[in-house]
């Protein structure tokens, strides 16, 4: 589904009229808090609601209270007066909320019967509309089909259904089925990235053959967080707009990471930050944020491994939905009872539509220095019969009338060109000034990011591998070995990966086990997983702090590599990245053992491309041979780095991380 699955609960139920708020002191969205912050509310002080009649004062006496019931107004013919509910009257403004809520069960919009556009003479146009800004294009729909346009003699109508963009996208890319299985005449997604990623699949006809005519709503990405938290921020000296680099950094998954050169002196303390993200997969806000990362990095050095980094943080915090970001803000989590505060990447229009509802305590958007990206809701035509075709150039028209512009403002969206409702302030948590837009990708770039999040979102599961031999007990820093050096780098490793990870160590030096050169400390298998008493990351720690250097001991690499490889093959699991990492000081020195040639031999013979298991190797000194360390992983599709300081460690593991066989 997509990021706005649940358009019930989030539809704003408090459609506030035009501010005349006094502009606050702002900082990250917050505005002063010399008073209670209060959602936006109608003149009566109630939120709003289509259902409920409000008590009312009786009037006061007098000849307006004393009159006989006024005459009836003047109407034009054929046109019907607003209809009232509950004592409500439903014109346009609750007539959207109305429609908000009935969008959730899939509505159509029909022409009324008996107009004399319901035969099988009509040119009815499908239309396949993002869940989000449904209620605006149902209504266009209706006027649309009021106004019974004519298309080659026959009467034009629109019949319009709500569906979530991965499903539209997942039958037009040739991928499947999920809840679609009728292709639309036009698409109304939330994200012109899904039509890009259709147009990159590779699905015959697909690549160019949508006309696109433009937007009807436009919202950018935003970081959303509690009001008291961007308080924090502020008293800790945080810029009103954080880069993206900064607020990443202090998203980051490593606890002892060292600290990221990009993000300068930033005063926003690491690791204080638990990003939320909607599912990548599911949602253009996911996938929105993917292409973001992808841009800011661009082709700067190491952008490869950075991007492996942020994807480990945003896998690390992928959520189904919008509605499930925010519930993290009710948790003992968001009301600060745990070491990281949740914050998420959402829609503005969430944020407008959640702090509508007036939930305990607001949120407000915090829109980054370097820009962002849009949510642009282009209206695509996919029909190739020219009839259809016509009527949808037809619909457009009512589409990107300002009748539409006024619904989807109503509904917390920017127009097309940017321009914020009446209703947003900093009260609000909102900022009416447009955001900088970042330059759309080309449809190659988004396969090619969401390509690379396929891959390395993948759960891992690897075996490190630690040589032990005599000479990982020399000095490399002042008090500091080889050996610990190496421990301490794979400890940082290890702190990246999530608990679902599946992680096993062994040693090597030579004739550890008998003529045996490796020896097995942790089994393979979930970090979370308990053995005993501790968990298996538990067990890796403990393990770590008790390795030791086997004194005059040689370096045991081939036959220790083949013996890994053949494990990894045989205890294959296709729903994880298998991969090994080995962590060396030398090169071979086992004479009794295999020839480099009978272990790349013996590599490729049992390599096989449909259960592909990676050697990735570190070198770490000056007598590594790294063109040997190469030839072996490179036999498996993985490569060898080399550390010249402890330090590099992290972007050099990342980097590893980011070496995956292409599907």
């Amino acid at each position: 589904m997509s990021g706005h699955d649940d358009v019930p609960e989030w539809a704003p139920r408090n459609l506030p009229e035009s501010g005349g708020f006094d502009t606050p002191h702002v900082f990250l969205g917050a505005s002063d808090p010399g008073g209670r912050w209060e959602p936006p509310r109608p003149e009566g002080g109630e939120p709003f609601d289509p259902f409920h009649r409000p008590d009312r004062a009786a009037r006061p006496p007098g000849p307006a209270h004393a009159a006989a019931k006024p005459a009836r107004r003047h109407r034009e013919p054929g046109r019907r007066p607003p209809r009232r509910l509950g004592g409500v009257l439903l014109g346009p403004l609750a007539g959207a909320v109305g429609l908000v809520l009935l969008t959730g069960l899939g509505v159509y919009a029909f022409t009324a019967a008996g107009d004399g556009c319901s035969g099988d003479d009509a040119v009815t146009v499908g239309v396949a509309v993002a869940p989000d800004v449904a209620p605006a294009v149902i209504r266009a729909a209706g006027r649309f089909n009021d106004a019974r346009h004519e298309v080659e003699g026959h009467c034009a109508r629109a019949q319009v259904r709500t569906t979530d963009p991965d499903a539209v996208a997942t039958l037009l890319s040739g991928k499947g089925v999920a809840g679609v299985t009728e292709r639309p005449d036009v698409w109304i997604p939330d994200s012109s990235l899904w039509i890009k990623l259709v147009e990159g699949s590779g699905q015959a006809g697909a690549a160019g053959a949508y006309q696109v005519l433009g937007g009807i709503a436009a919202t950018p990405i935003v970081l959303a967080m509690p009001r008291g938290l961007a308080v924090q921020l502020r008293n800790l000296g945080a810029p009103e707009q954080p880069s993206w680099t900064e607020l990443l950094a202090a998203a980051g998954t490593a606890s002892n990471a060292e600290p990221d050169e990009d993000a300068g002196d930033s005063v926003i303390p690491p690791r204080l930050l638990r990003l939320q993200v909607a599912d990548p997969d599911r949602s253009a806000t996911g996938m929105g944020t993917l292409m973001l990362a992808s841009s800011l990095l661009g082709r700067t050095p190491g952008a490869e491994a950075k991007f492996a980094g942020v994807v480990r943080t945003i896998r690390e915090g992928v959520a189904v939905s919008v509605k499930a970001e925010f519930d993290a803000f009710d948790s003992d989590v968001g009301k600060g009872k745990a070491d990281r505060y949740p914050v998420a990447l959402v829609p503005e229009q969430a944020v407008f539509g959640y702090n509508s509802r007036r939930p305990a305590e607001p949120v407000v958007a915090v829109y980054p220095a370097e820009g962002t990206v849009f949510l642009d809701h282009p209206v695509a035509v996919l029909s190739k019969d020219r009839a259809k075709a016509a009527a949808a150039r037809l619909l457009w028209k009512a589409l990107s009338a300002a009748d539409t512009l006024d619904d989807v403002q109503r509904l917390g969206f920017r127009t097309p060109a940017g321009r914020a409702p009446t209703a947003f302030s900093a009260k609000n948590g909102l900022n009416p000034s447009a955001p900088r837009a970042l330059p759309e990708p080309p449809a190659a770039a988004v396969r090619r990011t969401m390509q690379s999040w396929a891959q390395l979102a993948l759960s891992i599961r690897m075996l490190s591998i630690i040589d032990v031999s005599g000479s990982m007990d020399q000095k490399v820093a002042p008090g500091v070995t080889r050996l610990q050096a190496t421990i301490r780098t794979a400890q940082d490793g290890l702190s990246l990966l999530p608990d679902d990870s599946e992680l096993g160590q062994w040693v090597f030096s030579t004739e550890l086990v008998g003529d045996r050169d490796w020896r097995e400390l942790v089994s393979v298998g979930p970090l979370g997983q308990r053995l005993g008493s501790a968990t298996r990351r538990q067990r890796m720690l403990s393990a770590f702090a008790q390795i030791k250097v086997k004194k005059h001991g040689d370096t045991g690499l081939y036959e220790t590599v083949m013996a890994a490889f053949d494990y990894m093959k045989r205890t294959y699991k296709p729903e994880y990245v298998n991969s090994i990492l080995l962590w060396t000081d030398g090169r071979n020195e086992d004479p009794g053992g295999p020839s480099l040639a009978e272990t790349l031999e013996h590599i490729r013979r049992e390599y096989d491309p449909a259960r592909p298991v990676l050697i990735n190797m570190f070198g770490n000194g000056e007598d590594v041979d790294v063109n040997e360390l190469r030839q072996i992983a490179q036999a498996t599709h993985g490569d060898a780095y080399v550390a010249e300081t402890p330090g590099q460690v992290q972007a050099l593991f990342l980097k590893a991380l980011s070496q995956r066989v292409s599907p």
